[in-house]
């Protein structure tokens, strides 16, 4: 997910604004190649090749969209190197500079709209990247693992407590914060198809809002288990190999809120359908097969252990509040940087039709959820 930068260098401007960036920063050799990441959302991203003692190696650098905290970055990096300390290797490692930080600020200006970022630079991960946030056509393969590496990372991570300079707002304090900014959105809509659509639908969205303020409580929300959520599970942070998840990466959404949450926003992205016959349509047979692999995984491992009964009860809301959390995105990346209108009325749209599929499927979403104990 996540909305693509308005950063673009030419590939010349692009060469020589990393090979300094490399030679300040890090001691990897020398540039002898930049690809543009085209897959990257929000951040800008470079595949790079290095030569040094006369090896080439493959990394991922990441110019980080101008504004982003640095204590979000430290929060994303130290959750990265915590998972390579417990054993999880399927995320890529953080490399560290010439001073021994996991990231460094870039002061040269590189265009009008971004004069300055933030860099990382990252091994590179094997596999293949073979699917976008918004085509999630998996195989079932691909899904019963995807849900395996789902819950392998939760049991890896549970336990951790994040860093100290660094929280952001759970899915359930941000409901409310929401609701207001997309209230303020509808007196500044303009004239795209976007903004009639959205102007649309503004009253029922808001209504949605107020009901998913109740259920579940912030009572019972707090005593779910809590962890280092992904934020952004989907095909699209995952690299395969002949059907095995090899790679996960994009942690740059994660934060420490409720599991279940992180289970149901993977749902929203990996069961529901945007075929144009049936966009929106939650796939139920691919919700029982997602559900039976997290929690034999989870059993298995015994360390957080599968989800339990309170956190299958509110599994159903978890999606809901998950396609909030998309369509928060959308409405927000649309009103701040003016994309592509008909690009972002179909996650409008998409986002939309899913919350009416929920309403009208909620008390069998629930029934489904309950059996997978």
């Amino acid at each position: 997910m996540h909305g693509r930068t308005n950063l673009r260098l030419s590939s010349t401007e692009s060469f020589g604004f990393l090979k300094r960036i490399l030679a300040e920063h890090y001691d990897l050799g020398e540039l002898v190649s930049t690809i543009r990441n085209e897959l990257g959302y929000i951040n800008v991203s470079y595949d790079i090749e290095m030569l040094k003692h006369d090896r080439r190696k493959q990394y991922l650098l990441r110019l980080y969209r101008t504004g982003t905290h640095e204590n979000k970055i430290r929060f994303e990096h130290a959750l990265m190197e915590e998972l390579l300390l417990r054993g999880f290797h399927l995320s890529p490692k953080v490399l560290t500079t010439r001073y021994g930080t996991t990231h460094a600020k870039v002061v040269e200006q590189v265009t009008d709209e971004s004069p300055a970022s933030i860099v990382a630079i990252f091994d590179y991960l094997p596999g293949e990247d073979k699917y976008t946030w918004d085509a999630p056509l998996w195989t079932s393969e691909e899904l019963t693992n995807g849900a395996r590496v789902l819950a392998l990372y939760h049991n890896t991570i549970y336990g951790w407590k994040g860093t100290s300079d660094w929280s952001e707002p759970r899915i359930i304090d941000r409901v409310p914060v929401i609701e207001k900014q997309w209230k303020s959105y509808v007196q500044t809509a303009r004239d795209s198809v976007f903004d009639r659509y959205f102007l649309k639908q503004s009253n029922y969205l808001s209504g949605i809002l107020q009901k998913s303020m109740f259920l579940p409580t912030r009572e019972v929300y707090d005593t779910l288990p809590h962890l280092a959520i992904h934020g952004d599970f989907h095909p699209g942070n995952l690299k395969f190999l002949d059907g095995d998840v090899v790679g996960l990466f994009d942690f740059d959404w994660a934060k420490l809120d409720a599991r279940c949450f992180d289970v149901g926003l993977a749902i929203t992205y990996f069961c529901a359908t945007w075929a144009p016959s049936s966009d929106g349509n939650v796939l139920l047979d691919r919700v029982k097969s997602f559900l039976v692999s997290y929690q034999k995984t989870a059993r298995d491992l015994g360390v957080l252990g599968p989800l339990s009964n309170l956190e299958l009860q509110n599994l159903p809301q978890m999606i809901l509040m998950s396609n909030i959390y998309v369509l928060d995105w959308t409405i927000a990346e649309f009103y701040a940087t003016n994309p592509d209108a008909d690009e972002y009325l179909r996650y409008l749209k998409h986002g939309v039709r899913l919350m009416n599929w929920l309403e009208h499927n909620w008390s069998t979403l629930t029934s489904i959820a309950l059996r997978y104990l």
